[in-house]
């Protein structure tokens, strides 16, 4: 079996309309991109697999806020003053680039791997510099301009008069830090607890690229712990649960010498180092371990990586990305953002509404550790580090696992004979009716099926034929080795 590799998975998501470029027949528009019927459901099978694992499994809760918010929550958040790219201008031609993945694309072109390290820590002096000394515009190859911030919110207009100024959300947390006083108090709820959001958030990239890695509209999993900084008794009495978690660990001695050299380490000692900053921070990064691993994620593919600390958000005081290889090097999957009381503080500062919670008998303003996921990303990662090329078919194969394959059946008649299909048309509703998820299909020959079917990333094959009719068996075919067995159609579930 043999690894595919990046353009294998955007042939394969093009041809089967996994992802389709949104506006299409208008002319494509740069980071913005549909699911078509497959890729929706996989997509909603992250989703469902995020919730069962971290708002049900864990006792958490959910909610479902508002996109559009008004001006004054991003100006308490830091959002309008600090949720900035570098970007820089084409004087002659109109052209915009990021100017830090500009340069780092740039020197990955050339194979000068410490350069492109060492742009992610440069000053936008520096860069220009850099740009001056190595780029011109990509498009009609003039000098490029001075580097500037562009802030990334979209921007709206609320009402009739215009007079309201909106943003469409950067992110989902926000709605969880302006509800979750009200939450605590009517739920009847102790610290620590989390508060989770799933949802559509909006960013106006400089640069899109990379198909999912990087939109302009895309989807976050998020979920706010809130936390006495005093007293984690109650998660630490467990901490024999989560300290062994083994991780590839990349630190920031590493990255400063300019090295992607990962340590094998556990979650433990790297809370006796200290670069983690407490036990609920601790206990969430082997729950995301363990959720990646169920997602068919191997460790082997994951690392953490010690964000530096001009990398930082600007309400964040300690960063550790969850990140997955994907083509030749590692995507950030899950932001865990320490981000103590930052929120909630300006939020009760700007809105003089009090945020603070009763806690060991005393009030205080929680702390909060967000785990925040990329659910396009983790779709992406899942999609290229699952499809392979067998010997004997040629078609991809997507190998999925259960949690995430779009169906759990494929059911075709062999076929399209009144008898097997009507046959088939009953089995399917007995599948369905036990809570299986059934794709039905009975165009083209049975071989042009079973490879739609393998490229779909649905395991298993029931095909109806003749003998069914007769003795109530089907075929079950397996898509990783093609094995076909008999069994008794009443025995699947």
């Amino acid at each position: 079996m043999e690894k595919q590799d990046m353009n294998s998975l955007v042939n394969l998501c093009t041809r089967r309309s996994i992802i389709i470029p949104a506006f299409e027949v208008y002319g494509e528009v740069a980071g913005f991109y549909d699911y078509g019927p497959i890729g929706t459901r996989i997509k909603h099978n992250i989703e469902n697999f995020w919730r069962k694992f971290f708002i049900d499994g864990m006792g958490n809760l959910e909610i479902e806020g508002t996109i559009i918010y008004p001006e004054r929550v991003f100006e308490a958040s830091g959002h309008l003053k600090n949720f900035v790219d570098p970007i820089v201008n084409c004087p002659k031609c109109g052209s915009s680039y990021r100017a830090d993945k500009l340069l780092e694309e740039y020197f990955g072109s050339i194979k000068d791997e410490a350069r492109k390290e060492k742009v992610k820590h440069a000053a936008s002096e520096e860069m220009e510099s850099m740009i001056k000394e190595n780029l011109k515009c990509l498009k009609c190859k003039s000098e490029l301009g001075t580097i500037g911030k562009f802030n990334l919110m979209f921007e709206t207009k609320i009402g009739p008069s215009n007079k309201q100024i909106g943003y469409l959300r950067p992110e989902t947390a926000q709605g969880i830090f302006l509800d979750f006083k009200e939450i605590f108090r009517n739920y009847g709820l102790k610290l620590p607890v989390g508060i989770g959001q799933s949802g559509k958030v909006f960013r106006n990239e400089i640069s899109p690229r990379n198909m999912l890695i990087r939109m302009r509209e895309f989807s976050q999993m998020e979920i706010e712990y809130f936390f006495d900084p005093e007293d984690l008794s109650s998660i630490e009495k467990d901490a024999e649960s989560y300290t062994a978690c083994k991780v590839n660990f990349l630190s920031r001695d590493a990255q400063a010498n300019r090295g992607t050299e990962v340590e094998a380490l556990s979650i433990g000692e790297l809370l006796d180092r200290k670069v983690i900053p407490n036990h609920l921070y601790a206990m969430l990064l082997s729950k995301e371990i363990e959720f990646l691993n169920g997602l068919g994620i191997g460790n082997e593919l994951i690392r953490l990586r010690d964000l530096l600390d001009d990398e930082l958000p600007h309400y964040s005081k300690r960063n550790i990305d969850v990140e997955v290889r994907v083509n030749e090097g590692f995507e950030e999957l899950i932001g865990n953002a320490y981000r103590t009381d930052f929120d909630l503080m300006n939020h009760q500062n700007n809105s003089k509404k009090n945020m603070s919670v009763l806690s060991n008998n005393k009030n205080i303003v929680p702390h909060v550790v967000e785990v925040s996921f990329g659910t396009d990303r983790l779709f992406w990662s899942i999609m290229y580090n699952s499809i392979y090329k067998t010997e004997g078919r040629e078609w991809s194969l997507l190998l999925l696992n259960e949690h995430v394959a779009p169906y759990k059946y494929a059911l075709f008649p062999l076929q399209k004979d009144q008898q097997l299909t009507d046959k088939a048309a009953a089995i399917r509703a007995k599948l369905i009716n036990d809570g299986a998820s059934v794709f039905y299909s009975e165009s083209g020959s049975i071989g042009k099926r079973y490879a739609k079917a393998d490229e779909m990333g649905i395991r298993n094959t029931i095909t109806v034929d003749y003998d069914t009719l007769k003795d109530e068996t089907v075929t079950v075919r397996n898509a990783s080795d093609t094995k076909q067995t008999r069994t008794d159609w009443k025995q699947i579930r």
